[in-house]
């Protein structure tokens, strides 16, 4: 194997960000593997690393700033990251790169046991793969082979709430600063006249902004506007997750 290496330095089976790792033939495909966290790095590699054998070599990358300048290398051809690596910015980085790299073919992993529907807001967002690490053994080396085999990796368990969120409509709606604010009143909870008197509006107004509201997204439910507008990354994860409606 034919290591790429800088001033950092080599710990365990894993080198430091930035520096490739694999073989360097001419035609070698590079693979990027973003994660901030060393004993995360390891796990994941441990299923990647038999790809060297097949002409890949990878790009370990552990701070965001890299990202972007590995990913639009010609060489890169794909990209496994942590749901975690782009913090509360998941789905705007994610829709940017995606549109940016197109030929980039994302496999987003999680260290970490997520709730079915939030693993299937970031399958939707990536439009890519999805694996967790917590999976059995089998299931994990079948997801990779699935993605380096250029297919679409989808643990079963996923299907349901993805197909959820894939009967969406395909729609792009913006809400305005005050239908924002009246969507987070019911968020928690808040009814009709408690959210006119938390934003000193009339009950009146407040029920024509949520008709504008339906109106726009063609929803008339507000889970179903919640849905929607995290799934579009108008609102964050969280505003969903604590919805009490």
């Amino acid at each position: 194997m034919i290591v790429e290496n800088n001033t950092r330095t080599t710990t365990g089976n894993l080198v430091s960000a930035c520096i490739r790792k694999g073989y360097r033939g001419l035609g070698a495909k590079m693979v990027i593997v973003a994660s901030d966290n060393r004993s995360v790095q390891d796990w994941i590699y441990r299923y990647l690393e038999r790809y060297e054998q097949k002409g890949y070599a990878f790009y370990l990358v552990e701070r965001e700033s890299d990202f972007s300048e590995y990913a639009g290398k010609a060489d890169t051809v794909m990209a496994f990251v942590e749901d975690i690596f782009f913090g509360e910015r998941t789905v705007g980085m994610l829709d940017y790169i995606r549109k940016q790299y197109p030929k980039l073919r994302l496999a987003l992993f999680s260290a970490s046991t997520l709730p079915l529907g939030v693993a299937a807001r970031y399958l939707c967002w990536s439009m890519g793969s999805y694996l967790s690490l917590r999976d059995n053994d089998r299931e994990i080396r079948e997801s990779v082979e699935a993605v380096f085999g250029k297919q679409q990796a989808v643990p079963s368990y996923l299907k349901d709430s993805l197909d959820e969120y894939g009967r969406l409509p395909e729609i792009k709606p913006h809400l305005t600063h005050r239908e924002i604010e009246i969507v987070r009143c019911a968020v928690e909870g808040k009814n009709g006249r408690e959210t006119a008197s938390v934003l000193m509006l009339s009950r009146r107004t407040v029920q024509n902004h949520i008709s504008n509201i339906y109106q726009k997204f063609g929803i008339h439910n507000m889970v179903g506007i919640l849905k929607l507008a995290v799934s579009k990354g108008i609102l964050p994860v969280e505003e969903l997750m604590g919805f009490r409606g």
